[in-house]
């Protein structure tokens, strides 16, 4: 989910699906540096975690989506994803949401 998005913010849409009853991951992507209050409050809106616009987060991005197909493969049912945890991300390169 981008931030920065045309029509519906990334934290108004995030809230929303939260609001919904989305209990999935919803993974954030901003150019937004840490401590930005833009970007606290998108991560305060419901992220699971939240990457940077650069090749660190595009990485913990796919290695995120890697686990997930990990996790199908090893339940024997597509679309699960239920075991999923999320792989700690690079010291400094992502900041993960609790």
């Amino acid at each position: 989910m981008d931030n920065q998005m045309p029509v519906l913010s990334g934290e108004k849409a995030t809230r929303a699906l939260r609001v919904g009853g989305f209990e999935g991951v919803i993974v954030g992507m901003t150019g937004d540096p840490q401590g930005c209050i833009e970007r606290d409050e998108f991560e305060a809106a419901g992220l699971s975690f939240c990457v940077d616009k650069d090749l660190p987060g595009i990485e913990r991005v796919v290695q995120v989506l890697g686990s997930f197909a990990l996790d199908e493969e090893l339940e024997g049912e597509a679309g699960t994803g239920s075991n999923c945890s999320l792989p700690e991300p690079p010291v400094g390169q992502a900041s993960p949401v609790k």
